[in-house]
């Protein structure tokens, strides 16, 4: 039996210097992990970087934590953090071989059968693969929206969301961009435009994904010149959305009560 392409979810994880609040971003991740960890197809492994280690991580051999060897950095609303820390994962995976590669954001969440879709999908001619529709979920509210969706954000659901693609990496070969192609295609919001504009292929996923919102200080517009645009976004997603019940949650691996519990703790509700 030929072994499964590698597949590796990298995480970077906010400094806990920079956090306004520490638990919430621990309560977060957790619900992240619990997503990741329920994949239909188990064979992938999870790559945590980050300035400090949370606590109560799984145990779990699949799931490694990385410490970043440079000095924490103030949040920036060009999510500099992050993206260092998007290329550290990278080189890793360059330098274990190659494989199928998606970098999730530390508070959003995935459909189970994620991992599955990509390894179907995603042939030899492509670069990667792309989630197209999804839904912005409200942490403080438990509701959800449908993107795209006129009402809330017109355009597709990587236009908005950096957990949305999943890159093939493949070490080695002759084309630079089929060999790295993360560099290349890591603006979330332009990346069919670029790839297209690099003879490119782009697989289209059969799955949807849940761009978390509302949670203080994981998005990089609450610091700068966005803010006003995620407010009124947040209000859009309740004004357009639903209820999130046992059935939406059991799609990303996650319980109602169980994201009722995280949303309670973090935001101190009786």
């Amino acid at each position: 039996m030929t072994a499964p392409i590698p597949f590796t979810f990298g995480i970077p994880l906010l400094p806990r210097a920079c956090a306004r609040h520490w638990p919430r971003i621990e309560a977060l991740l957790h619900l992240t992990l619990t997503s990741v960890l329920s994949q239909t197809d188990p064979y992938f492994r999870v790559i945590l970087m980050g300035h400090d280690r949370p606590e109560a991580l799984p145990d779990d051999p699949r799931l490694t934590f990385v410490k970043a060897d440079w000095s924490a950095e103030a949040v920036r609303a060009d999510n500099r953090d992050r993206g260092r820390k998007a290329h550290a994962v990278n080189q890793l995976v360059l330098e274990n071989g190659g494989g199928l590669l998606m970098f999730l954001d530390a508070d959003d969440w995935i459909e189970v059968n994620l991992v599955e879709a990509a390894r179907s999908m995603i042939g030899p001619d492509h670069v990667g693969g792309l989630i197209e529709t999804g839904f912005a979920a409200d942490f403080q509210t438990l509701r959800a929206a449908p993107l795209p969706d006129p009402g809330v954000f017109p355009g597709a659901f990587h236009r908005i969301c950096g957990s949305s693609a999943v890159f093939q990496v493949r070490p080695g070969d002759p084309d630079p961009l089929r060999g790295d192609p993360y560099p290349v295609l890591h603006q979330h919001h332009r990346l069919v435009e670029t790839a297209k504009a690099q003879g490119a292929e782009l697989a289209r996923l059969p799955v949807e994904g849940s761009y978390v919102i509302n949670t203080s200080d994981n998005h990089s517009e609450v610091h700068g010149p966005y803010t006003d645009w995620r407010r009124t976004f947040t209000d859009a997603v309740n004004r357009v959305g639903f209820p999130i019940d046992d059935a939406f949650a059991a799609r990303f691996g996650l319980g109602l009560d169980q994201l009722r519990a995280a949303s309670r703790q973090s935001f101190f509700r009786n």
